[in-house]
Parts: structure tokens; sequence; C-alpha cells
């Protein structure tokens, strides 16, 4: 379509309803019978400077094509019907700007409630910033006419904050949250959308609490490998189960074979992979543990007969959670029959790991946290021998060590002695083989197999080997597995250590190594019910 004289209708489809309030009137209620009418006639978008001549105005309008108005017409229809949606797609199809515009369509005339979550903050709402999802709604919206927005809202900052978009009369509203493990726990929705739900953190727990927060998630993304919830949907997906809708760099028109000759140029074989065709088995760059399994296996069960292993990466401060893995070792397998991360500090931790966790906890958990705590206790957790970090011997964030709270609940974690980051990743690569583990797990295999080492630039000039891999929300899980691995491999046989037990153990650690320690003062003990002299 010619960009001048579709830019010339519009004008003056705008200039007549200005002076006419009937036709007002009119246009919104056909907005309302029709999404379309509203994308081809007042929808307006930035300009992709990739795709558009220079001479092209910055604010173009919205002219969807072939491929993406199917794809409103079918988001619209599953918002309407209340199901969910998958969409895998290549990369760069406009899918964001997509179903943004459509949630400002429900917004504007229909009262919907929505919430949209990515990895990080600013992805979803950074002032300024056009990648942020928000800041497209705030776009589209300002380019609208006054008559087509809610009384009250135009120019008024109290309706248009951060993460939160909303109509005066309380009714339609917009709202955005980070991929914390309580995202979508709070509201309900008409619909959600998980913006590149493949690459988001806690994505199995974030999933649970959107099927009770709306009927209908759009589950967005291009390809992480199958480790992820975003896969687990696809295969509903596939299975007929779920809407399933896939659109590959081809449908778009402006990308010809000339264009993909050009771009994969500069572009490996695994970004070509993920980026344009769609393809899960190579899509995952520079994992740490390319080889762990995929998939979760039924046959994982707890067995009261057999060694129990919890493995824990503390807080040591900060936003870091401690992460926790059960895992059993039946002389074939570790088998991991639970996992879970807690946002808390490591004395609080310590409390919950004994099936005790202090009120102020309590009220912050999310329904998965309470579930594991619920199966957990039912674990054998009192002959569990407890690994923790080798330096957690050590740190302190207050006036004992982390070994020192978890002593102070009658838990001793041990600890392996090597403690060379890069020997205990080689180790745990070597022992993959043996690992399989449940449903109870997701979050954790998600974060395994998206561990990855941080990537060098073309344009780099070192030579020194990257030899760690990135911080992020993979970390915490990947480094509790590597303590496990490294331990067992220093202690060898395995062999279940009693850490709690009954009334002589507790007497014996206290007349032994623990009445000196600073946590278990002669005061303390008293009150506890232990005779002190």
């Amino acid at each position: 379509m010619d960009m001048q004289e579709e830019l010339l209708r519009r004008v003056e489809l705008l200039d007549k309803a200005e002076k006419n309030r009937e036709l007002q009137k009119v246009e919104v209620e056909l907005c309302k019978r029709d999404i379309m009418h509203f994308f081809k006639n007042y929808l307006y978008t930035d300009k992709n400077s990739n795709l558009y001549w220079p001479e092209y105005p910055d604010v173009i309008p919205f002219i969807p094509y072939p491929y993406q108005e199917e794809c409103i017409k079918e988001v619209w229809d599953s918002i309407e019907k209340g199901e969910p949606v998958f969409i895998e797609k290549s990369r760069q199809m406009g899918f964001s700007w997509l179903i943004m515009a459509i949630f400002v369509y429900g917004f504007l005339f229909h009262n919907h409630k929505y919430l949209v979550l990515s990895q990080k903050q600013d992805d979803v709402d950074k002032k300024g910033d056009m990648k942020s999802l928000f800041e497209k709604a705030r776009f589209m919206l300002k380019n609208l006419p006054d008559w087509m927005l809610p009384v009250g809202w135009k120019g008024n900052d109290t309706y248009n904050k951060y993460m939160s978009i909303s109509r005066p009369d309380g009714t339609g509203s917009i709202t955005g949250e980070s991929a914390n493990p309580n995202a979508s726990r709070w509201g309900t929705y008409k619909a959600i959308f998980p913006d590149e739900f493949a690459f988001q953190s806690n994505a199995t727990t974030i999933n649970r609490a959107m099927m009770s927060a709306s009927p209908c998630r759009i589950y967005t993304s291009t390809p992480n490998g199958k480790g992820n919830e975003h896969y687990r949907m696809r295969e509903l997906a596939m299975a007929g189960k779920i809407k399933g809708l896939r659109y590959h760099w081809s449908d778009h028109p402006l990308y010809t074979q000339e264009w993909y000759n050009k771009k994969i140029e500069s572009m490996d074989k695994v970004s070509i992979a993920q980026e344009l065709e769609i393809d899960y088995n190579v899509a995952v760059v520079g994992r740490v543990y390319p080889d762990f399994p995929s998939e979760a296996s039924k046959e994982v069960k707890y067995n009261p007969n057999l060694p129990l292993y919890v493995t824990i990466d503390n807080s040591h401060g900060g936003t870091d959670p401690n992460a926790v893995i059960c895992i059993q070792d039946n002389g074939i397998y570790w088998d991991i029959i639970d996992a879970i991360e807690v946002q808390t500090n490591p004395l609080d931790m310590a409390n919950y790991m004994v099936g005790q966790p202090k009120i102020d906890l309590v009220k912050v958990l999310t329904a998965n946290q309470l579930a594991f705590r619920d199966r957990y206790v039912n674990y054998d957790w009192r002959r569990a021998t407890f690994i923790g970090d080798p330096y957690d011997t050590k740190s302190a964030l207050g006036n004992s060590t982390i070994l020192d709270d978890y002593r102070s609940v009658w838990i001793n974690l041990v600890v392996p002695m090597n403690r060379n980051k890069q020997e205990q990743i080689r180790n745990t690569s070597k022992m993959l083989y043996k690992f399989r583990y449940n449903d109870n797990c997701l979050d954790m295999a998600t974060a395994i197999l998206n561990a990855r080492y941080p990537e060098r630039k073309d344009t780099s000039q070192s030579t020194q080997p990257i030899a760690l891999p990135i911080h992020d929300w993979t970390s915490h899980f990947r480094t509790a597995l590597e303590y496990f691995v490294t331990y067992m491999l220093e202690n060898k046989p395995a062999r279940p250590s009693h850490q709690v037990g009954d009334y002589e153990e507790k007497r014996n650690m206290l007349t032994g190594e623990l009445i000196s320690q600073k946590s278990l003062t002669k005061d303390k003990l008293r009150k506890m019910g232990y005779k002190v002299l």
C-alpha cells in the first residue's frame, strides 16, 4: 500500500470525525465491533528503520500484513473465548507490537484487564525505550484521537504510571510484572502475555499461577531449546490440546530470500536456528550442560528406603534466592525428586527446611513454595545428608555463619572440599548421565538447561578462555547441583548421614561441638528444655 495515500486517507477520516460527534460515536462502535477496523484506521506504530526508507515518517500506520491479520483474529478469538494460545515465531516479526496493540484495543473498547510479563522490569516498562512493552502501548495510545480515549485519561498521569495503564472508572487496565516467582499471583485478568516466554526464569511456577489468574495465556517466543515451559506448551499445541500458531520469517512479505541470504552472513548456525528457523534442537548458545535431560521422567518418585540428599545454594545477601534440590541415590540413577527456590535470608530458610517457616515468610510464599514444603515434610528429611556451599563455613550475614544458622535448627550442612568452580563444572558434566527428575523439578531443569557462558563478540581481542558461566537466574540451581556432584565424588561410596535424629543425637551434638557456638547460648538451651550446668 502506498504510505502517502494511506496517511492522506486516515487524515481525512480524522478531520471529518473531529467536526462531527455523531461520526465519532459511529467510529467507536465500528471499532468495538471489529478489531480490524481499529487497526486499519486508527492504529499507528513507530517506524522500523530496518524495513522502511528514511523518507518515511517516524510515525506510520499500523497496517497488518496478511500473517499478522490472521494472528490478530486468532488471538482476539482466544481472548473472547477464554482459551490459551501458543505462538512460535522467527525473530523480528512484530509480535510484541501486535499483542500490545490487541491489549490496547481490548482495554479501550471492552474494558478488559490484561497482564504483561517479561524477564526484566526494563523489558516491561522503561520510559523512553521503545523496546519495552509499555512504551509500545503508550506510543499507540498517544497517537489516537482524544475522543477515542477514556474520559479523563488524556494527559492525566494518574492513569498512566510505571507498569500500569488504567481507566479512570476502574474497569479496564494493562499492568506489568517481571518474571519473579510471584508474577500473576495477585489478580485475575482477561488475558496474560508472557513475552519471550522461553527465556523467562520461574516459568513453570509462573505458568501455574497464570492458569489460575486467566483462562487466556498468550505464549509467544522464539525457541530456546526443549527444556523449558514454553516448549512444554508447544507439545500441548502439537497434540491439539491448545491452539497453536506458527509464523516463519518467510511469512513476512518484506523478508525475501535475498534478505535472508544477507541476514545470515553475520550469523552463526545456532543463531540462525534460534532466530530464523524456529529450531528447538540447537537454540541455546554456549550452554554449560547441554546433555542434561530435557524431559521429566514419570519413574522418579520418593522412595523412603533410599538415602536422601538435600543440596542447597544459600543466598549470600542481595536479590539471590536460596536454591534447594532433593536427590536420592538408587545405585544407578541420581533421582531428583524435588526442587525449589525461596527468596529469604539463610536463617529463615533454615527454619523453612525443617518445616517451620516463620509467619512473615509464610505470608509471601507462592503456591508452589507451599506445595514443596508440604511434600518435603513427608520425605524422611530428618535422616538426610544436607550439602552446602564450601564457603558457607565462613559466610555470615549477621553474628553467625550460614552453617551456624542451619545448626540452630539441628541441620548440619556438610560441604565439599573442592572449591574450584571450573573443576566442579567439569565433574558435573561427566555425571549428567546419572540424573533423572520428575515434574516437581521443571523450574530447576529449565535453569540447568539454560545456564550458559557469556558470548565473546567477534570484535573481541581477548585470548583468555571464558572460564565461568553467566551469573543470572539459572545460577542458583546450577551451583546447588554442582555441590551435590562434588560431594558425592569426594565421598564414595555414598552413605546417608543422619543429621537430625532423636534426643540422644541432639544431646550429643549439644555437649560436643555446638555447645560453644554463639548461636546456642546457655539461656537459649534452657528455654529449649535442656538442662545446662
